[in-house]
């Protein structure tokens, strides 16, 4: 688990400025429906950079694959530390939206 000065240090390093500047870009944005004010502020940051890195995967998914349609159809989770997150991907917009989430331990 990373914490707020892991993530930092990792948005500042030389190579995910490099990585940005070689023509990386973030094509999916992550959107939060509701607030969360139980979750602490350094599980949202991993949720939202583990939401990012998904997105990133879904980019190498051509429309054509049938993912899309199983996908449009379906809430996934995503685990993230003692918490359980509730999202959905549209690949149309290129969006990814937390729509819930639920204390596990």
């Amino acid at each position: 688990m990373l914490d707020r000065n892991s993530l930092e240090q990792l948005y500042s390093s030389p190579a995910f400025r490099v990585s940005q500047m070689a023509g990386h870009k973030e094509t999916y944005t992550v959107v939060i429906a509701e607030q969360m004010p139980a979750v602490p502020a350094v599980m949202l940051d991993e949720l939202r950079l583990s939401l990012k890195e998904i997105g990133a995967a879904c980019e190498a998914v051509p429309a054509t694959s049938p993912f899309w349609t199983s996908v449009a159809q379906s809430n996934l989770i995503l685990d993230v530390g003692p918490w359980r997150f509730l999202y959905a991907i549209d690949g149309v917009v290129k969006r990814i939206t937390v729509k819930g989430c639920k204390a596990l331990r």
